[in-house]
């Protein structure tokens, strides 16, 4: 209990103040009097203690990337051709199963013969009547021709001669060419394929009438090598040319992605471009071949191309979980020397690969600058933190090898922060455990 000095005192002097006033209210006066001295004599307790955010920043570091774009193409055979009858008949033989693969010459199709055979033996008989015909006027001729250099026959037998040796030369030629053309109709009743390759369907069965007018009978796709078609735009296509002579196709290289993401184990080649850029689109179209001998690329499939140089170009690598996206475009979050977030604005290199686990940069962060990776959400700039660094990975250039890191200084690794794991894991990220929260209270005496 708490003694007010003077209390008693206080008590001993209220019936001097009291003149027929109401004792009661200076009672209640007094009372409040004392509860402003009780409170009067206790402190404020303290504010709690700031905590500060933890964060885990990587170094930003120098590394390599090579200019490319992605593109969307779609794979064609690089032959098709479309079975077709250039002669009339039933179908009499069908050697081959849908869908299977066939090789140039396979007998596929085989029309009646027998009408064609007539003919081309007709065409031999009228032939070889030619012939006779042709060998009498010879002989006539050379008689003729003989006795006339003589002066034994006149101008008018020989010219007669003359003309009937040409006349039957004629025929000869004349029986020659359908005796050609009954050959040819003949082989004609054979469909054969043209190249090695895979057949589709069957539009007719044995038995049918077949002709010019049928339409197709059947199709074949070459698929090993197959091509792939795309359009490069024209602003990526001067990225990759500028300096560059034109016809050099060498410098690019070419790599195909299917639609899950996995990349094709075959290189491709460029082998068109287009001779002016599309003014609907702005695009050229190009095509690149590519082996197929596991007939993994189907023709009509949509796929992925990447478009690299061989040239390598430096830039700042990142995370690149780190980079945020708003409506003002990327920035990332950073931790200067005073541990105060900063926000930067970056702008990164020309198109790269989403699935890499890096990104490169133009500008924005420099190297040895920490980017902030995680905790990303509970900061803001402007804000003082608590940062752990993360080990940088070495940036892989284009061709794979490590990429040097230049002259950027990359803060060391705290021993306590890293902490191994089984099958070589990467090493497990451990955050600094904050010391839990006091709760402060106010003690009445």
């Amino acid at each position: 209990m708490v003694t007010v000095p003077g209390a008693n005192s206080f008590k001993s002097y209220l019936p001097h103040f009291y003149h027929g006033g109401d004792m009661k209210a200076i009672s209640i006066g007094g009372a409040l009097f004392f509860t402003m001295l009780i409170f009067s004599g206790c402190k404020e307790p303290p504010p709690p203690p700031q905590i500060i955010p933890a964060v885990v920043a990587a170094p930003a570091v120098m590394g390599s990337i090579s200019p490319h774009s992605t593109e969307v193409g779609q794979v064609l055979a690089y032959d098709n051709v479309k079975l077709m009858a250039r002669v009339s008949g039933f179908l009499v033989k069908k050697n081959f199963q849908e869908g299977q693969t066939v090789k140039e010459g396979d007998l596929l199709y085989m029309i009646e013969q027998g009408q064609y055979i007539a003919e081309v033996n007709a065409a031999k008989a009228e032939l070889m009547m030619a012939q006779a015909n042709q060998k009498n006027s010879d002989i006539n001729y050379y008689r003729q021709k003989e006795l006339y250099q003589k002066d034994a026959v006149s101008q008018k037998v020989y010219d007669d001669a003359t003309a009937k040796k040409m006349e039957t030369d004629a025929s000869v030629l004349g029986a020659q060419a359908k005796l050609d053309q009954a050959n040819l109709n003949l082989s004609y009743t054979e469909i054969k394929a043209p190249f090695d390759g895979r057949i589709g369907l069957a539009t007719h069965s044995v038995g049918n009438l077949v002709g010019p007018d049928s339409g197709m009978l059947a199709d074949i796709a070459r698929l090993d090598p197959v091509r792939v078609q795309y359009n490069l735009s024209e602003v990526e296509l001067l990225d990759f040319l500028r300096n560059k002579d034109v016809d050099a196709r060498g410098f690019l290289i070419i790599k195909l992605f299917f639609q899950d993401g996995k990349q094709y184990d075959q290189p491709g080649e460029i082998t068109f471009w287009n001779n002016q850029v599309n003014p609907s689109t702005g695009t050229l179209l190009m095509q690149a071949t590519f082996p197929n001998p596991k007939s993994i690329l189907i023709p009509g499939m949509y796929v992925k191309v990447k478009i690299e140089t061989k040239e390598v170009n430096k830039a700042v690598m990142i995370p690149r979980n780190a980079v945020i996206e708003d409506q003002t475009g990327k920035y990332v979050l950073i931790v200067n020397k005073s541990d105060i977030v900063e926000r930067r604005q970056i702008v990164p290199a020309a198109d790269q690969n989403q699935q890499d686990m890096d990104i490169g940069l133009k500008s924005g962060v420099q190297p040895g600058e920490m980017v902030i990776v995680d905790g990303i959400q509970k900061v803001r700039p402007g804000m003082k933190v608590k940062a752990e660094v993360m080990a940088a990975a070495n940036p892989l250039d284009a061709n794979g090898s490590s990429a040097s890191a230049g002259n950027s200084t990359v803060p060391a690794v705290s021993p306590a922060l890293l902490t191994k794991s089984s099958n070589n894991a990467p090493p497990k990220l451990e955050l600094p455990k904050t010391e839990p929260k006091t709760e402060h209270k106010s003690t009445r005496r």
